[in-house]
């Protein structure tokens, strides 16, 4: 089976799990095509548009907690259906469906509900559409389409809220989550081991997590220094120019201050082993692999789409949501300094129903696939 598999290119959230899946899906022994959705339809300038939206929000949270729940709307998944089938999207998809002739579209995106599937469905094509929800925990209305051939999520929550926004149960399939390649086939070390590997000290730890932008403060480590707490903190990822600029001034103030910034690394798994909690932007990726290597999370930075994730702390008791700085440390600091409350957390970790599993998930498109494009067969007889 040729399998394509879309995304959106703002921040990893969308082109991780598409690559995972196509990884995945090469190892089943079927051929794939990852592409960009906007790419696809020959729009460069909303492509372009969508990128810097991106990376806006993410600089002001606040503003992105205002705009992002106003622009999730029925009126506006109405007209991007509307625009992609009444456009020139419809004839430029057409032609990069007839040259990659995919059998089946898997889009990790929202936009596979009110741009692929109705431009699919007015050409006519003999393709099933399955979207993906990347968010984990939420999909936004933009999302909600019940013509769609399969929707996937990876929580009993995101499936609740999916039908509560309109989707129906039928088309729904509770998926694995698709870890990426390094991480499903590596040795997972150990907590101490992890830190000798990687000539860190030996003691209570925290991975922040700045997301794929690489934005953020040094205000989480200034609290920890101020309250003296023997911690060390491990900072992940290429800092975006005034993150970095702010990390700078604070190693010159704090030079004995033991703070790890490795910067862009492809083995995160051993950083991940190496903390006790991770903490930072909700990003699907680095939350749902935090939790498959069972590390709680502590959301500093909660987006639209990942606000759902406080209920699903609440259900699973796998990780915290707080804003306030100050809060944030406190609560860590409790967990630091409290054993019972770690053992409940490594029970929490038994007890949670994810599972993890990027080849599971790849089956389950390809036998989704088959029957629908026998169903599909059979119609058109």
């Amino acid at each position: 089976m040729h399998i394509a598999f879309l995304y959106v290119d703002a921040g990893k959230g969308h082109i991780t799990p598409a690559k995972a899946l196509s990884d995945a899906a090469l190892r089943l022994g079927h051929t794939t095509v990852v592409a960009d959705l906007f790419e696809t339809v020959n729009a460069p300038i909303v492509n372009w548009m969508s990128k810097s939206n991106w990376r806006l929000m993410l600089h002001f949270p606040r503003l992105e907690a205002f705009i992002d729940p106003k622009q999730d709307s029925w009126f506006n998944a109405r007209l991007f259906r509307f625009l992609g089938t009444h456009s020139h999207a419809t004839r430029d998809f057409k032609a990069w469906y007839d040259a990659n002739t995919p059998d089946c579209i898997v889009v990790a995106h929202f936009l596979a509900g009110c741009l692929i599937q109705p431009i699919v469905a007015k050409l006519g094509l003999p393709v099933p559409v399955f979207e993906y929800a990347t968010d984990v925990v939420f999909t936004p209305r933009i999302g909600i389409n019940s013509a769609l051939d399969r929707f996937y999520i990876c929580t009993q929550l995101g499936k609740e809220l999916a039908m509560a926004f309109g989707q129906e149960e039928k088309t729904i399939s509770i998926c694995p989550f698709p870890l990426k390649t390094q991480m499903m086939h590596t040795v997972i070390p150990e907590k101490q081991q992890a830190r000798k590997n990687l000539g860190m000290l030996d003691r209570f730890t925290v991975l922040l997590n700045l997301g794929g932008e690489g934005i953020g403060t040094t205000d989480f480590l200034e609290e920890v220094q101020k309250r003296n707490l023997d911690w060390q903190i491990i900072t992940v990822g290429t800092l975006s120019s005034s993150t970095k600029l702010q990390y700078k001034r604070f190693r010159e103030k704090y030079p004995s201050f033991p703070l790890y910034t490795p910067g862009f690394v492809d083995n995160i798994q051993d950083y991940i082993c190496a903390c006790d909690v991770q903490a930072g932007k909700a990003g699907a990726n680095a939350l749902m692999e935090s939790l498959y290597l069972k590390r709680p999370f502590l959301i500093s930075s909660l987006l639209y789409a990942a606000k759902p994730t406080t209920e699903f702390f609440e259900r699973h008791k796998v990780g915290w949501v707080e804003n306030t700085i100050e809060k944030q440390v406190d609560i860590l600091q409790a967990y630091s300094e409290d054993s019972q409350a770690q053992e409940a957390m490594k029970e929490a970790f038994e007890k949670l129903p994810t599972t993890f599993d990027s080849d599971a998930f790849a089956r389950m498109i390809t036998e989704d696939a088959e029957r629908c494009i026998k169903e599909k067969g059979t119609d058109t007889q």
